[in-house]
């Protein structure tokens, strides 16, 4: 199966500061690959490897059959229109965007048409088909700023996918919601992988947050990765418990992993 990530000893530093160290792995194309770890561990900053936001210090990285390091400016322009990403999504400002989730949605759509040039027919469509995905399309014209933090993560996953991406990277997309909006942002993004076919890469702090049936789950621990393998080789309570600091359980229903301090029981 063709890869649609493959890191050989890639490294990141930021001044003298090594926030990825020659971190390898393979991911194929359609997978689920979860990121876990505690914080400062280097999550982000592989997140933002992969679409070339960050230059690499040292090694090898190939995104969808593309060598990162020998594309020109034009070509990753090109590779980042392949890739849809979500970052962390913070409130602060959003009350005074001025823009209906229609026009967010299309933001997505104008990065892959080009600067300057008019949205068609059958962008609009796109866009449309996006919303419908995710369950937006009776909302399309409302305010993005009156809505809720669970709908804004919902635009911007639709404004994602209105790219078409054979590769979506999401951060944190169930982070600082409350508890039904955490849940339905983790179906949804289940849903729109099994449904879609595409090859997904998600940063959590939260293994509540990881739809079940994911393929892969990778550990980073200063900026090393520490683990690769299946989720359940990952939810290793010894392992977490040594990262974090303090003794941890994992619960495991369906599919689906809890992790509690020891001290809760």
């Amino acid at each position: 199966m063709k890869a649609a990530v493959e890191m050989r000893e890639l490294s990141v530093r930021h001044r003298r500061t090594v926030i990825l160290d020659q971190v390898s792995l393979v991911l194929p194309q359609g997978a689920f690959l979860a990121v876990l770890g505690p914080n400062g561990a280097g999550k982000t900053t592989l997140l933002n490897v992969i679409p070339a936001l960050t230059t690499p210090f040292s090694g090898y990285l190939k995104v969808l059959d593309a060598e990162v390091s020998r594309l020109s400016p034009f070509a990753r322009g090109r590779l980042r229109r392949r890739i849809g990403y979500v970052p962390q999504l913070h409130s602060r400002g959003a009350s005074v965007m001025p823009l209906c989730v229609r026009e967010v949605v299309e933001m997505g759509r104008a990065g892959v048409r080009g600067a300057g040039r008019s949205l068609t027919l059958e962008d609009r469509q796109i866009c449309d088909d996006a919303m419908r995905q995710v369950e937006l399309d009776r909302i399309a014209d409302r305010a993005f700023g009156v809505l809720s933090g669970g709908e804004q993560r919902k635009v911007h996953l639709a404004r994602a996918l209105a790219q078409q991406p054979d590769l979506l990277l999401l951060d944190e997309p169930a982070g600082h919601l409350d508890f039904r909006w955490q849940e339905a942002i983790t179906q949804l993004v289940g849903r729109l992988w099994r449904t879609l076919g595409l090859t997904v890469i998600m940063v959590t702090h939260d293994p509540r947050h990881l739809p079940a049936g994911i393929t892969h789950a990778a550990i980073l621990s200063g900026g090393r990765l520490i683990r690769m393998g299946t989720l359940a080789e990952a939810m290793d309570a010894a392992l977490l418990s040594e990262l974090y600091g303090l003794p941890l359980r994992i619960l495991e229903t369906d599919g689906r992993y809890v992790v509690l301090p020891e001290a809760l029981r």
